[in-house]
């Protein structure tokens, strides 16, 4: 986090009340990145990256095995066949992975559009009282 986000999430809050504060505080913390990982397999999305992530998990040892038969291989001709096949599925597990990562980030941008709608419903809710 640059400086620059450091001071704008201090004069937001500075502007919160102690209440919003107090509220915000126990919400604000992001989780683990263990704890983030293993929230992709929840929600609606959920059954989606545990195939996702079972495809990877398939391919690394394809790749594993890829990489035993290129190294036993003496013919030039087959050597050359086991390393496209191990850029192939090596390119395959990037993309996979590429995917899951993009849910966890997903998941930390729906966290803090929650978080903002909180805080525009606790406004509002202050506004008509």
């Amino acid at each position: 986090m640059s400086n620059t986000d450091k001071d704008i999430d201090d004069l937001i809050t500075e502007a919160l009340d102690a209440e919003d504060r107090e509220l915000l505080g126990r919400h604000a913390p992001q989780p683990g990145f263990f704890r983030q990982a293993l929230g992709i397999f929840s929600g609606s999305m959920g059954w989606v990256m545990a195939v996702v992530m079972f495809m990877v998990l398939v391919f690394v040892v394809l790749a594993v095995w890829i990489t035993l038969q290129l190294i036993a291989t003496d013919d030039v001709l087959m050597t050359l066949r086991w390393g496209l096949g191990l850029v192939v599925v090596t390119q395959i597990v990037l993309f996979l992975r590429g995917v899951l990562f993009q849910q966890i980030l997903t998941n930390q941008v729906l966290r803090e559009v929650k978080r903002l709608e909180l805080q525009v419903v606790r406004a509002q809710h202050r506004h008509d009282a």
